[in-house]
């Protein structure tokens, strides 16, 4: 692999997941959202909009 190839993946590789830490971050500043970690149909992690502020 030559240098400009992976000095593109590694611009790939952090604009994506800067995407995903903007996202997180900006869900945990909301206090309509909530980030739910479940193991039934859907797995993995999602948010949750809510019109409920959250609880202290």
């Amino acid at each position: 692999m030559d240098r400009q190839t992976r000095a593109t993946l590694w611009i790939a590789f952090i604009v994506i997941v800067s995407y995903f830490v903007w996202f997180y971050v900006d869900c945990a500043m909301d206090d309509a959202c909530r980030i739910i970690c479940a193991g039934d149909d859907r797995r993995g992690c999602h948010t949750q909009w809510t019109t409920e502020p959250r609880q202290p």
